[in-house]
């Protein structure tokens, strides 16, 4: 009863959230859509898996403004972080960057100088893509920037996640996946729908240096899979000896395991090639970020985290075994598309959105290795067959055991 009263709560909260953002909104622009603009802003705050989830809304926007000067203005957070920057560089569709770091708007006056690049843009349109947790005072905040910065017209803020009762609304409540959240945003404004597109920079570069990379560390042509056991939070890593054993297992089927990460990823990486008698190559922080789209691209599948890794998979139609946490509202963050396997055991202290676990992981490592290799089997890849295919019948499969919420 206490949880049905928390979730009803819950929506009223969303609702008079949303309402005070429109109404705010529509004081700023009472006006609807520009049918045409010569200059318009993509605003979306992202590190490299949230923008990807973007591109499919960001893309739609283009498509609705196909002459104007479009520009996203993005930040990573800090210094360091992989994001658009990094993703987007050389992208055809865009004709312009603004990249700024935490460090970079400490002070009032670094604020105001970033008001002032803005308006020196002239945006027509400025199109909010928010940020999942985005709170109200940071939503409208966003929008007052938006304003400063002399945008003739404004869209975008909408609360999608009130933490409060954040057990009771995942226990009843459907969350879209955050590539529809996002579409659904730029949708309501006039926007014409678009099926999801993935407009990634990837180019006869890329092609050709990871060809040269391969040819050159890969024996023979054997069928490629990656794994990523990176993931930017410690809630959602599953254990490095559970992804060794998953490698291991896959190179004894035939495969040859490419390992996947950035910097921070190459110890665990090292390790697992290490255990996984010459069938692994380490590539953790040796491939750009589209370098690394091209090797996902050619990979039978991937075994990751809930990491930037599968979206990164997902934009180039590679099939995902995702292991996940608990730690956030179901079925925000999953990869795109119907192709995907997630495996997620629930426990009672789901949705505590917490940086760290006091409970040593938990839910993730109730995972076990033979749930992903089964999972190997649910994509159609059961063993040796050079030719293996994904099964076709398969659509999105989820694996989740609810012990008795």
């Amino acid at each position: 009863m206490l949880r049905k009263l928390q979730a009803k709560t819950a929506d009223v909260l969303y609702k008079i959230a949303n309402a005070v953002m429109a109404l705010a909104r529509y004081c700023l622009w009472p006006r609807s859509r520009p049918a045409q603009a010569k200059s318009v802003c993509l605003y979306r705050i992202a590190n490299l898996g949230d923008t990807i989830c973007a591109l499919p809304a960001m893309h739609a926007v283009r498509m609705a403004y196909p002459d104007a000067k479009l520009t996203l203005v993005t930040s990573p957070g800090k210094r360091g972080m992989p994001g658009a920057r990094e993703l987007l560089a050389g992208a055809s569709w865009l004709d312009d960057l603004v990249v700024y770091y935490s460090d970079e708007i400490a002070s009032l006056r670094q604020r105001l100088a970033l008001v002032k690049r803005l308006r020196e843009r002239r945006f027509d349109v400025w199109m909010e893509l928010p940020n999942d947790l985005a709170t109200l005072p940071v939503l409208l905040r966003n929008m007052l920037l938006a304003r400063l910065s002399g945008a003739r017209w404004g869209y975008g803020w909408r609360l999608s996640t009130v933490r409060w009762g954040a057990r009771a609304q995942s226990e009843s409540k459907v969350f879209p996946n955050e590539v529809d959240r996002l579409l659904g945003v730029v949708e309501s404004s006039g926007v014409r729908a678009q099926p999801a597109r993935f407009p990634l920079p990837l180019n006869g570069e890329h092609a050709s240096g990871v060809d040269s990379l391969l040819h050159d560390s890969v024996p023979g042509a054997p069928l490629l899979v990656a794994i990523a056991p990176g993931a930017k939070r410690s809630t959602n890593r599953w254990p490095v000896e559970r992804f060794t054993e998953v490698a291991q297992a896959l190179s004894r089927q035939g495969f040859f395991v490419l390992l996947l990460g950035g910097d921070g990823d190459k110890q665990a990486c090292e390790r697992i090639a290490g255990e996984t008698a010459g069938r692994a190559l380490n590539l953790a922080g040796q491939l750009s970020v589209l370098e690394s789209c091209e090797v996902l691209r050619r990979c039978a599948f991937l075994v990751c985290n809930d990491s930037g890794a599968q979206h990164m998979a997902a934009a180039v139609s590679t099939p995902c075994i995702a292991v996940f946490s608990v730690r956030d509202m179901p079925g925000k963050w999953r990869p795109y598309g119907q192709q995907h396997v997630v495996l997620q055991k629930d426990v009672p202290c789901h949705t505590c959105y917490l940086e760290e676990c006091p409970h040593d992981n938990l839910c993730v490592r109730l995972v076990r290795v033979s749930d992903v290799l089964r999972a190997t089997e649910l994509l159609g890849f059961r063993s040796q067959r050079p030719g293996a295919r994904m099964n076709p019948q398969i659509t999105q499969i989820s694996q989740i055991q609810k012990p008795g919420r």
